[in-house]
């Protein structure tokens, strides 16, 4: 399995062998942004592994301290009694770097600077940055994930900046969308796939509430909506046929990037075609596909 955390979306995505995203929490980052020096409070990117877990069998919301649990449980009123702790609670996955002179050894050592993934009192934020260097989880996730990882897990931290939300969703017209729609199962749903800006081809995955990817579809200024489908009505098609063509198409069109925003029982499939994970957002997962270097 590996671990991918996302330092911009504030998310944790698990992957299986086969790199399918099974399990994916929000979680929290440094506060004070994102770098590997010693005393910086910073989160550090780039591949880690997990060189030891703590906190086997401790009740949810145990404290620890110095990687011992105190024997307390975290409540309000300890926090209130303590209230200058940087509460460390239920689990700690220990995170060691692997790259060396970026996040190990020296000033940048991961694991001497005490990078940990572990859990943070319920009340505290998910899903924007605020913890002192290390990935925070709700306490319940956490568990989850340390009965799930092995030592010598990998964990790879991205960095970059959020992109704008608007670059995941295609500006379709509600005319060609509702032509769009009288070809899908009632339980479909649309994500977009995201072109190169200022392109006026916007394209579509079509998916099942199962996940299932059932079509995909584009919408180009001068042919108006193309649809591929299974001839069947509510067949699933070829998903590699349909993916081919669409890359067909971006590479026709002078793409020299495509961008899916898929849901994860799909990630599997688009990484057997090269796609990359680029990010795991609260919506789906984006992925992405060099076609080649851009146009000048």
């Amino acid at each position: 399995m590996k671990i991918v955390i996302d330092l911009a979306a504030q998310t944790l995505c698990l992957l299986d062998e086969q790199q399918q995203v099974i399990k994916q929490y929000q979680a929290s980052t440094a506060a004070a942004g994102i770098g590997e020096q010693q005393g910086s409070m910073q989160t550090p990117r780039g591949l880690h592994v997990v060189r030891a877990k703590i906190g086997a069998g401790l009740p949810i919301g145990a404290v620890l301290r110095g990687r011992r649990p105190t024997g307390e449980v975290h409540t309000p009123e300890l926090a209130e009694q303590y209230p200058e702790r940087d509460w460390i609670l239920s689990r700690i996955l220990w995170l060691s770097g692997c790259q060396p002179g970026f996040n190990r050894l020296g000033q940048v050592d991961s694991m001497r600077r005490y990078i940990y993934i572990h859990g943070t009192p319920d009340d505290q934020p998910m899903g924007i940055p605020a913890s002192h260097g290390c990935v925070r989880m709700r306490n319940a996730d956490v568990v989850e994930l340390f009965e799930l990882v092995k030592p010598d897990c990998q964990v790879l931290m991205l960095d970059g900046e959020p992109e704008p939300r608007q670059q995941y969703v295609a500006n379709v017209p509600q005319n060609a969308l509702a032509g769009l729609q009288q070809h899908l199962h009632p339980m479909t749903i649309a994500m977009p796939i995201s072109p190169v800006p200022a392109l006026s081809a916007d394209a579509w995955a079509l998916w099942s509430a199962e996940g299932r990817l059932l079509a995909l579809a584009t919408l180009t200024g001068s042919m108006g909506l193309m649809l591929w489908r299974a001839e069947a009505e509510g067949a699933v098609p070829d998903w590699k046929q349909l993916l081919a063509a669409i890359i067909e198409g971006a590479r026709s069109w002078q793409w020299f990037e495509l961008r899916i925003l898929t849901v994860p029982a799909f990630v599997a499939n688009a990484q057997s075609l090269d796609f990359e994970i680029v990010r795991c957002l609260p919506e789906g997962i984006l992925l992405r596909y060099w076609l080649g270097q851009p146009q000048t």
